[in-house]
C-alpha cells in the first residue's frame, strides 16, 4: 500500500515537472517572438516578467497552463517567425494578429510534418502579408482543423490562376472571410467541393470575375450568410433553394443579370442592388416567407414589381429605387405588407394615386416615392395617422390639392413635396429639420411661425440607409437624399437624366446629422411659388437655420434686420421678389454665410462692407437698379449735384462719400448696438426695435 502511494507521488511529481517544463518551453517560444518584432506601442512589455506566461498581455492558456491563444496587434514582425510559432506551440488553438506589418511574406510550411492545430485564425487588417492568393491555399492546407479563418483587409492581390485545381477548403471550416483583398480572376469550382460545415462566407470588395461556381450552392448547404458584394461577378445568380439555412445574402455591386433568384423561407435579408436584374418571378417570396429586407436598387427591373410581393408579409425594408418599375401602388399594400417600415421606390415610373391604405402600415418610418408619375391628392391620413413617420418625400410627381395638416407629424424630420402642383397656403409650425416645398402653386403669406423652435428632435432611424446632400442646391431637385445600394456617381448620372439635365453635387453626410441636438429647422425651401406679403421677423427665432430660400415669389416689404442674428445661416436666397429698402447692416454678423442671392428686387442704397459680404460675387446683388458699392459699381452722388461747377466736383464727391460712409457706419453701429441690446432684453423688445430699419 505504501509502495503504491509512493509511486503515485513520484508519477505526480514527474507529470508536474513535465508540465512546468512545457510551460517554460511555451514562454521561450514567445520570448523569441518578442525579440524579433518591433513593438512601438509596448504591447509585449509584460512578456518576460516573473509572472506566469498565462498572465502575459495577449496570451490565454488552457487548463493545463499551455498557451492556447495569442492576440497581437500593432507590431512589425517576420512572416517566418509567425510560421515557426504556429508549429512550436502545439496547444495553440486561436491566433489573432491585426493592424501589424510584415517585414517579409507570410508563407506557411505546408509539408507533411507541419504541426498546426489552430481552430481560429484572424490575420485581418495587416500590411505586406503576401502578394497572391497562394497564402490562403497554404494556410488552409496546413491548418486542417480551422473553423474560423479571417484574412480580410490585407490587400493581397493576385488571383486563383496558380491555385491547385484540386484544392478545396476544409470540411471543418465554418467561417471564411477574404473580403477587401483585391483578389481577382474566376473562382475555381473545386474551391467549394468540401464545404459542408461552412456557415459564413465573405468574398466582398475584391475583383472576382465570371460566374459563381455552382458548387457553392450545391455543396455548402449549411451556409447562413453570404457576401459577394463589390466584385465583377457576371451571368446569372443561381437559385438559392438548395440553401435551407441561408438568412443573409448580399450580392450587390456586380454584373448579375436575368431573374431575381428564388430562395427559401428562412432568408431574412436579400440585397441585389447595382446589378442588371430585369425581372422578378410572379411570386418574389415563398409561402410563409421570413424575408425582412428586400433591396433591389439600381437594376433594370421593369413591370409591376409591387404586384409580385403578395407573400412577403414579413417585409420591413423595401427599396426598389432607380429602376423602371411601373403600375400603381396596390390599394391594399399594407394588408399585404403590414410590417413595412421603409418604403422606397424613387426614380421609377409608378403611376396612379397614393393609396390611403398606407396609413395601415403603422410602423412606417420612411416613404420616399419622388421622381415618379403619381397623381391626385396627398391623403390626409398619410400624415395624421403615421405618427412614427420621419421622412416623407413625394417630390417630382404630379400631385395636386393642398398640403394636409402636419399637426400630428411630431416625429417627422424631412418633408419633401417639391416640383408638384400643390395649392393652398404654406403650413405653419412645421416641426421638421428639412422642409422642401419648392416649385408648387402655393399662395398666401409666409407664416410668422414657419417652423418650430425650442424642439429637441428625435434621432433619425435610417436603418441601412445613408444621408446625402446636394451642396449646390438648385431649383430642379431636392437637396437631401436617403440612399443605399448605389454609388454617388451613378446616382448623379441617373438624377441628371430624370430631372432633365439638373446635375447634383451630392456628398454623404455623417449619420448623426439628422435628429440630433437641434432646436429648429435646418433647411427651408419654399421658392418658385406664388407667396406674397412681407418676410416675418419671427424667422430670427430659428437659430439653427442654415438654408433659407424664398426666391421666385412675390414677396414685398423690406428685408428684416432680424435675419442678421441667424449665426448659422450659410445660404440665403431672396431673389426675384419685390423687396425694397436697404440691405440690413446686421448681415455683417452672418459669419457662416457662404451664398447670398438678393438679385432682381428693388433694393437700394449701399451694400454693407465687411464680414462675409466681401466674399460674394456681383451676381448676388445684380438686378437692383439703385443698389451700389462693392462688388457692384461704386456709388454715385445724387443727380441734383451733377450741375455743380467742375472746380467743386472733386470736393463735392469727397464730401458726399464721407457723409454716405458716415451714415453707413452709423447704421452699422446702431444695428450692432441693437444686437448686443437684444442679448440682454426679451425677444418682444427685440422685434419691436428692428421695425425701425
Amino acid at each position: 500500500m505504501l509502495l503504491n502511494c509512493y509511486l503515485l507521488i513520484v508519477l505526480f511529481a514527474i507529470f508536474a515537472a513535465a508540465e512546468a517544463n512545457s510551460s517554460k518551453s511555451d514562454s521561450s517560444v514567445l520570448l523569441r517572438l518578442k525579440s524579433s518584432v518591433h513593438d512601438p506601442y509596448k504591447v509585449l512589455s509584460s512578456w518576460g516578467s516573473n509572472r506566469s506566461v498565462c498572465k502575459w498581455e495577449g496570451v490565454s492558456c488552457s487548463k493545463k497552463d499551455r498557451v492556447s491563444g495569442l492576440y497581437l496587434q500593432n507590431l512589425t514582425l517576420s512572416g517566418s517567425i509567425l510560421s515557426f510559432m504556429i508549429q512550436e506551440l502545439p496547444f495553440l488553438r486561436q491566433l489573432h494578429v491585426s493592424r501589424s506589418s510584415f517585414k517579409d511574406e507570410l508563407i506557411a510550411n505546408t509539408k507533411s510534418n507541419m504541426s498546426c492545430l489552430l481552430e481560429w485564425m484572424d490575420l485581418s487588417g495587416n500590411q505586406n502579408m503576401s502578394s497572391s492568393f497562394n497564402l490562403v491555399q497554404e494556410l488552409l492546407m496546413g491548418c486542417k482543423n480551422l473553423k474560423v479563418f479571417n484574412l480580410s483587409g490585407n490587400h493581397l492581390g493576385g488571383g486563383f490562376h496558380h491555385i491547385d485545381s484540386k484544392f478545396s477548403i476544409g470540411d471543418k471550416l465554418e467561417v471564411l472571410d477574404l473580403s477587401d483583398n483585391k483578389l481577382g480572376f474566376n473562382l475555381p469550382s473545386s474551391f467549394f467541393l468540401r464545404c459542408r460545415s461552412l456557415k459564413s462566407l465573405d468574398l466582398s470588395t475584391n475583383s472576382f470575375t465570371g460566374e459563381i461556381p455552382e458548387t457553392l450552392f450545391r455543396r455548402c448547404t449549411a451556409l447562413e450568410q453570404i457576401s459577394l458584394a463589390h466584385n465583377n461577378f457576371s451571368s446569372y445568380l443561381p437559385s438559392l433553394i438548395s440553401l435551407p439555412y441561408l438568412k443573409i445574402i448580399d450580392a450587390s455591386y456586380n454584373a448579375f443579370k436575368g431573374q431575381v433568384p428564388a430562395f427559401r423561407t428562412n432568408l431574412r435579408h436579400l440585397n441585389l442592388s447595382s446589378n442588371s436584374f430585369t425581372i422578378t418571378s410572379n411570386e418574389t417570396c415563398p409561402l410563409t416567407s421570413k424575408l425582412e429586407s428586400l433591396i433591389l436598387v439600381n437594376n433594370e427591373l421593369n413591370g409591376r414589381v409591387l404586384d409580385t410581393l403578395k407573400l412577403c408579409n414579413a417585409l420591413k425594408m423595401l427599396d426598389l429605387s432607380f429602376n423602371s418599375v411601373t403600375g400603381q401602388i396596390p390599394e391594399d399594400i399594407c394588408d399585404i405588407l403590414p410590417k413595412l417600415e421603409y418604403f422606397l421606390a424613387w426614380v421609377n415610373s409608378l403611376e396612379g394615386g397614393i393609396p390611403s391604405n398606407l396609413m395601415a402600415c403603422n410602423n412606417l418610418t420612411m416613404i420616399i416615392l419622388s421622381y415618379n408619375n403619381l397623381e391626385g391628392n396627398i391623403p390626409a391620413e398619410l400624415v395624421s395617422s403615421l405618427i412614427k413617420l420621419q421622412w416623407l418625400s413625394l417630390s417630382n410627381n404630379k400631385l395636386i390639392g393642398e398640403i394636409p395638416s402636419l399637426e400630428n407629424a411630431k416625429e417627422m424630420l424631412v418633408l419633401q413635396l417639391s416640383n408638384n402642383s400643390l395649392q393652398g397656403k404654406v403650413p405653419s409650425r412645421m416641426g421638421m429639420q428639412v422642409i422642401e416645398l419648392r416649385k408648387n402653386k402655393l399662395t398666401g403669406n409666409i407664416p410668422p411661425i414657419l417652423g418650430f423652435t425650442g424642439k429637441t428632435f428625435v434621432k433619425a432611424t435610417l436603418g441601412s440607409l445613408k444621408t446625402a446632400i446636394d451642396t449646390e442646391a438648385g431649383i430642379c431637385m431636392d437637396t437631401t437624399f436617403a440612399i443605399q445600394g448605389i454609388s454617388l456617381d451613378k446616382m448623379k448620372e441617373l438624377l441628371k437624366i430624370k430631372s432633365g439635365g439638373c446635375f447634383p453635387n451630392v456628398n454623404l453626410l455623417p449619420a448623426l446629422t439628422y435628429g440630433y441636438n437641434i432646436s429648429s429647422p435646418l433647411h427651408i425651401d419654399i421658392s418658385h411659388n406664388n407667396l406674397y406679403g412681407e418676410i416675418p421677423s419671427q424667422l430670427s427665432e430659428m437659430q439653427d437655420l442654415q438654408y433659407l430660400n424664398f426666391g421666385h415669389n412675390d414677396i414685398s416689404g423690406v428685408i428684416p434686420a432680424a435675419l442678421g442674428v441667424l449665426k448659422n445661416m450659410a445660404v440665403l436666397d431672396l431673389s426675384h421678389n419685390n423687396l425694397q429698402g436697404e440691405i440690413p447692416y446686421t448681415f455683417l454678423l452672418l459669419s457662416s454665410l457662404s451664398a447670398l442671392n438678393l438679385c432682381c428686387n428693388n433694393l437700394s442704397g449701399i451694400i454693407p462692407q465687411g464680414g462675409q459680404l466681401t466674399t460674394l460675387k456681383p451676381s448676388s446683388f445684380e438686378g437692383n437698379e439703385y443698389l451700389c458699392g462693392f462688388p457692384l459699381s461704386a456709388c454715385r452722388p445724387p443727380n441734383s449735384l451733377d450741375n455743380i461747377d467742375n472746380s467743386n466736383i472733386g470736393g463735392g464727391k469727397v464730401g458726399i462719400v464721407l457723409i454716405a460712409s458716415g451714415f453707413g457706419m452709423f447704421g452699422f453701429v446702431l444695428s450692432f448696438t441693437i444686437v448686443i441690446f437684444v442679448d440682454m432684453r426679451k425677444k418682444l423688445v427685440y422685434r419691436t426695435l428692428f421695425r425701425i430699419f
